[in-house]
This record gives structure tokens, C-alpha cells and sequence, in this order.
């Protein structure tokens, strides 16, 4: 497939970017800062743009058959490129007639918030304030589209390798102190995954290791 992966440069977008070449995909790159990109592959085009800025967006988009969106803020700040640049998305999606769209979230957005454990809430009660508003705002502008979409919500992210061994579900339970990890290569996978399973269009999903 022809991909667009926004936010490539992070650690969940990286991954999809790394594992979608793995997987004989054709991506693009949009990147501000295409050095911190240090990936080269002749089915890898980077492009240089600004998700706040609409005029940037639009040639990534054109021809594309999938829009995998991993923009994220850091702890303690509210990044407005999360929920103003997830709009401008939309808009060059609608006008490049493009229709799938995935989202890296987070947990603690929407109902996932009350099934969180105890340490998850205070976590995100304290350091993810900022980005988890500009989530939440990104998730409703992406619900209310008419794009076939996909939000993932993940836990505590970490570095580890692929091991496609992970729990799931529109509303999912956890042990009361638990801290539930997942890799940023295992939430790739599972997006890529969803490719060509229409299954869990429409759905905002909590996604976790066993």
C-alpha cells in the first residue's frame, strides 16, 4: 500500500515507518526535521512540512491509501500541533479523497480514563494534563469526520521488541496498582496489522502487553 505516516520522526511513528518498508509498503515521511529521520529505503519518501501549516500537507497526502497519524506532546506540555494539525489533516484527507485514517492516543483519554489503574490516573492527573487535553480534542475531531478511522489508545510505552502478544478492547479492565506496558514496535505492528481488516473501523481501542 501507498502510506503516509505523520509524525514519523517519534518513536511509534518510526516504527510503523521502519516496519511498514520491512513489509514492502510504499511511505511517505512528513517530517519537519527530516535529520531526525536517519531511515534510507527506494520505497521511503521523506517530506519536508509543518502540520499547522495546510499547504504542506496536502501534496504528502495525494495517492495515498492510508493515513497513520502518531502526533504526540510531551509530558507537562500541551502540544496545539496534536489537535490543530490532526484538523488539517482531515481537510487535506477530504481534499485528496484519501478515507483511512489510524491514530496513536493515549490511555487515559475518553472512557479509558475511569478503567485505568490507580497509577496510570495519577500519572496522567499530573504529567499528562496538557498532551491528554489536546487528545481528547483530537479524538473528537477525528470521530466526527466522515473518514474510516482507527484510534489506539496505548498504555505506558516502551522500547522493546515485537512480540504481537497484547490485550485490546473498546473498554478494557486492569489490576487496581498495575502499571501495563506496551512496546512502540507492538503498537506498529498492530496498526499495520488493521491494514486490510476492516474489523475495528470506527472504534477507539485500549491496546496493552499481556
Amino acid at each position: 500500500m501507498q502510506l503516509l505516516v505523520v509524525g514519523a520522526t517519534g518513536g511509534t511513528g518510526r516504527q510503523v515507518v521502519e516496519q511498514a518498508l520491512e513489509q514492502g509498503h510504499f511511505v511517505t515521511a512528513f517530517v519537519r526535521d527530516p535529520a531526525r529521520l536517519p531511515v534510507q529505503h527506494p520505497n521511503l519518501t521523506v517530506v519536508v512540512g509543518d502540520i499547522l501549516k495546510p499547504e504542506t500537507i496536502l501534496p504528502a497526502v495525494r495517492r495515498q491509501d492510508a493515513v497513520i497519524c502518531s502526533l504526540g506532546g510531551r509530558p507537562g506540555q500541551q502540544d496545539l500541533a496534536v489537535f490543530e494539525g490532526t484538523q488539517n489533516l482531515i481537510a487535506a484527507m477530504y481534499q485528496a479523497g484519501v478515507k483511512r485514517l489510524f491514530v496513536v492516543s493515549s490511555l487515559g483519554v475518553g472512557t479509558s480514563y475511569e478503567e485505568a489503574s490507580l497509577p496510570s490516573k495519577l500519572f496522567i492527573k499530573t504529567f499528562l494534563r496538557g498532551p491528554i487535553a489536546e487528545k481528547e480534542k483530537q479524538e473528537k475531531v477525528v470521530q466526527e469526520s466522515k473518514l474510516d478511522w482507527l484510534i489506539v489508545r496505548p498504555t505506558s510505552l516502551t522500547n522493546g521488541p515485537v512480540t504481537k502478544q497484547y490485550r485490546l478492547g473498546e473498554h478494557l479492565p486492569f489490576s487496581s496498582f498495575a502499571m501495563p506496558r506496551i512496546s512502540r514496535a507492538d503498537v506498529a505492528a498492530f496498526l499495520l496489522d488493521q491494514l486490510d481488516n476492516p474489523t475495528n473501523l470506527h472504534k477507539a481501542l485500549t491496546l496493552t502487553g499481556r
